[in-house]
């Protein structure tokens, strides 16, 4: 028989039998991976079976073909590999098993789908595998330790890096030991870190490996704070967006930015930062980024003073009308919109007219006036900003 003949038949043979060389494939790799033996049954003997017969079927179509795989035919199996991580098999006992299946598959072919071959040539090949099984997975291992320390010792420097810059103190030469150019500037950018009682570990790691791929960012984490010292400002909002999907969709994040035109303004541009942010929460602003020049106002009126404790005063005798202090919040929220503030409020026109009339006679403000109205507004944000009012 001609060898293409031998070879098509050997192959048409295996594919009838895939159920069977599969379930094999399987079975010997948990008898001789350890890792195996936590994976429930109905894992190995429902995925992990499937997986094998359509790997082994891409293998003899291929071959049958005369071609490679392609790399879209080989998307789902790579993507079988990541589950294994999921389901917490190390490295090496994910990578074994490819070549206990490569072995099984020689086996059942050289038995039962080939012509009979010389037995020495035989364990020749099963040696020649059996090697590669055993020192491919060891290999990948030792390689993937020693790029995890690698990778440990040089997170853990940058980390010192940005502890140093943070605190003001030289860090040129600790730089270059880590192999980091300091810019010539940085936005120094404060985030609170989304609720962590639950998956705390896995929600900052994803945080850490998100922030990791853009390694001209430099972090750290202060407590429920996040801090990011990013050379380019315009790259903000994107480096924000890694860190609100490493986070996982659903988290609201608010965080606040200052400029750091030299390496020495750091400490100031993160007190800043971390004050706008702590403004912002306590002012119950949307989740966003702030920079100075969005609350340059309500930081000014932030600082405490006398100038505070009378803007704060004119709001204070509405303490007994909620129903005021509402309708004057609305009045400035909708940009002094009569009909707007009276749609948000869910009351009539006239209603709100009369209110602003009564706030007019309580405080001695109309709030229906350019001057006074800002004077208002101005006092809001005081009396939101008194702790002795809160």
């Amino acid at each position: 028989m001609e060898p293409e003949h031998v070879l098509q038949g050997a192959i048409d043979q295996m594919t009838e039998h895939l159920d069977e060389i599969a379930a094999l494939v399987i079975a010997r790799s948990a008898e001789r991976i350890p890792a195996y033996h936590r994976l429930p049954t109905s894992v190995l003997e429902g995925d992990l079976v499937a997986n094998a017969k359509d790997l082994i079927g891409l293998f003899l179509r291929s071959i049958k073909e005369g071609r490679t795989p392609s790399e879209e035919e080989l998307q789902q199996p790579v993507a079988w590999g990541a589950e294994r991580a999921r389901d917490g098999l190390p490295l090496d006992a994910v990578l074994r098993i490819y070549p206990i299946g490569v072995r099984e598959a020689w086996a059942y072919a050289a038995e039962h789908a080939l012509p009979p071959q010389d037995p020495e040539i035989v364990a020749f090949v099963d040696h020649l595998l059996a090697l590669l099984g055993s020192v491919q997975p060891l290999v990948a291992a030792a390689y993937l330790r020693e790029q995890q320390e690698l990778a440990w010792e040089k997170r853990e420097g940058r980390q010192n890096l940005v502890a140093r810059l943070l605190e003001g103190l030289p860090a040129d030469r600790l730089a270059a030991r880590v192999g980091t150019r300091l810019a010539d500037q940085y936005a120094v950018v404060a985030y609170r870190l989304p609720d962590l009682q639950r998956g705390a570990t896995a929600t900052v790691r994803a945080i850490q490996s998100a922030l990791d791929e853009q390694p001209e960012v430099m972090w750290t984490f202060d407590h429920d704070l996040g801090i990011l010292l990013v050379p380019d400002a315009s790259q903000v909002p994107d480096v924000l967006g890694r860190v609100d999907t490493a986070a996982g969709a659903g988290t609201t994040r608010l965080a606040a930015a200052a400029i750091a035109a030299i390496a020495a303004d750091i400490p100031r541009a993160r007190r800043e930062a971390v004050d706008l942010l702590q403004l912002a929460e306590r002012l119950n602003r949307p989740a966003g980024l702030f920079w100075l020049p969005d609350l340059a106002i309500e930081y000014q009126l932030s600082q405490p003073g006398p100038a505070r404790d009378y803007l704060a005063g004119l709001i204070a005798p509405l303490a007994g009308h909620p129903h005021l202090v509402d309708a004057l919040r609305a009045f400035v929220a909708t940009g002094y919109n009569r009909a707007e503030a009276a749609e948000a409020l869910t009351i009539h026109r006239n209603t709100l007219n009369y209110r602003l009339g009564r706030i007019h006679t309580i405080t001695g403000h109309d709030p229906t006036h350019p001057t006074a109205a800002g004077t208002l507004a101005a006092a809001l944000i005081a009396h939101d900003l008194s702790p002795s009012l809160q």
